[in-house]
Parts: C-alpha cells; structure tokens; sequence
C-alpha cells in the first residue's frame, strides 16, 4: 500500500514530536537517564552536602515535567538521589524571594502527581520536607532500611507543610498518623514507614531495592501507557488532592512566613548550627528540634 504525501507527513511530524520529547537537556540540580521507556531521575544538587532542594532543583524539574506531560513513550519515571545520606534534606529557605518560589513548588507537586507516566521513589539516607513531599506524591515509594530517615520538619521551625505533605500523607498513612508525624517534627525509619503505609517496600539493601523496581518496571514497560495512565487517574480521582487542595496549602505556608516567632527560632537554629557542622545536624533533625526549644522549658 502505498501512502499519500499528506500521510507521510503526519507520520514524519508525529516521530518528529516523539524524538523531542526525549530529548532531555543537561540540568544543573537533576541527572537523567533513560533505559527504553523508563527514565531515572537523580536530584543532584552539585552546592549542597544535604542536598537542599534549590532553584536549579526546581527549573529543572518544571522543565522534565512539562516535557513528560507531552511524551506518550516514557511509562515509568524513577526518582533517586547520588548524594550520600540525604535524598533531599529540605527545601533551601535561603532561596530569593520565597513568598514566590513555594505557590510554584506546589504546583509542581502536583503537576508531577498528575503525570501520565507510573512515578516510583527509590529512597536511601534522609527525606525531609520538600523532599518527602515530593516522595508522598508519588505513585509508589520504596527505600533501604539502613540510615533511611522521612519526616515534615516544619512545625518544629514554625511552620507547617506548604507543598502537599499535609494533603498526601493522611490518605497514605490515615489522619491519626499524619497528625501525629506532622505535629510532632518527628522522623520515622524506613521499617515503620513500611509498616504504617508511608512507603510500599523496605530493604535490607540497595541491590534488593533496586531488584525488586527492576522487576516492576519490566513488568509497567510492557502495558499500554494510556491504560497506565488510565487507572492512576482513576485511582487519583479519589485518593489524591487536588491542585487547589495543595495551592491553600502554599499560600497558607507563605502567610506563616511572616509570623515573627518563625524569625526567632530561625536564629536559634543558626546558633545551634555554629556549634556543629549542618550537615550533621541534619542527619538528626527529628531529634535535634526539641533542643530549639530549651530556652522555653
């Protein structure tokens, strides 16, 4: 059979459309790797110890996302992090005009819990508020047991949740739990993650970990993706926030910004941090936090 011109251009400019898609730039805070039709996201922040979820953190992401809303050949896209002990620490408060950046951010997460593409969290070392948030809009989590450590900090600086963690983890771990780990600025280990739901799987090592996705995705990479798609909006439709539930989230995180007490005990943490290294306050935070309030007891 032979085609018409005009068909042989809707082909070309269809393949055209496809190759774009997968082309994926070279991003300061992100690496990226695709395998077939799963692509491997590593957040990387070359700047940061902790790696603190920054702006190129961010502009990268918005970029990746935009074009996997588009891409009708990636079925699974796996987040994981290259920096030892630390998935993501937190979001970076230092960034410019933060009022601004965090109504972004949580568009963001939601954006990314929306994707038509299966999104998995392969987690080792610590992840904390942008970073948990991040994972608990995911489709599925799994970690390594060992130096494993989320939590949502924010409280414990004043603050609370402004990117999602306060609408995903009651529908992940029930309203109890969520209240108890979000008031509380508490961490919790991969073991009891497993356990109360906030992840699906913990291993004992990050061979099994990475076995046991493997094994998943050889099974994702196989289905349509459009029935992919299809059946995580169904089940989005009643498990998952919307953008508007997240979007109050994040313009009631800005109006707490300006409170003064989260001023106050910023200075504290500041003071703290002279007497230790960041990088090992961070690793203990849940623990740490109380100590902010000694001058209060």
């Amino acid at each position: 059979m032979r085609f018409s011109s005009l068909r042989y251009q809707t082909l070309a400019c269809a393949l055209s459309t496809i190759v774009r898609a997968l082309e994926l730039p070279d991003y300061i805070g992100l690496k990226t790797s695709l395998n077939r039709s799963v692509l491997e996201v590593t957040l990387h922040n070359p700047n940061s110890p902790i790696n603190l979820w920054n702006q190129d953190t961010q502009d990268g992401l918005v970029d990746l996302v935009g074009k996997l809303q588009q891409d009708n050949e990636t079925k699974v896209v796996i987040f994981r992090s290259d920096i030892p002990r630390y998935f993501v620490a937190h979001l970076d408060l230092s960034i410019p005009n933060l009022a601004k950046f965090v109504p972004s951010f949580g568009n963001l997460i939601y954006n990314i819990s929306a994707l038509p593409q299966v999104t998995i969290g392969a987690v080792e070392g610590r992840a904390r508020g942008a970073g948990n948030e991040l994972l608990v809009a995911l489709d599925m989590r799994f970690a390594t047991k060992n130096d494993t450590l989320f939590g949502q900090p924010e409280v414990g600086s004043g603050l609370f949740p402004g990117g999602g963690g306060s609408q995903y983890l009651p529908g992940l771990i029930g309203r109890g739990l969520a209240m108890e780990y979000i008031l509380s600025a508490n961490d919790i280990n991969a073991t009891e993650a497993e356990r109360i739901g906030w992840i699906n799987k913990a291993f004992d090592k990050t061979a099994d970990m990475d076995s046991y996705i493997d094994r998943l995705t050889s099974r994702l990479r196989l289905f349509p993706q459009s029935a992919l798609s299809g059946a995580k909006d169904t089940i989005n439709l009643r498990s998952a926030p919307t953008r508007e539930d997240i979007l109050h989230d994040t313009t009631t995180f800005v109006r707490q910004l300006a409170d003064p007490v989260v001023g106050q005990i910023s200075a504290r943490t500041q003071k703290l941090v002279q007497n230790s290294s960041a990088f090992e306050v961070e690793l203990n935070l849940g623990e740490i936090i109380p100590l902010l309030y000694d001058d209060d007891a």
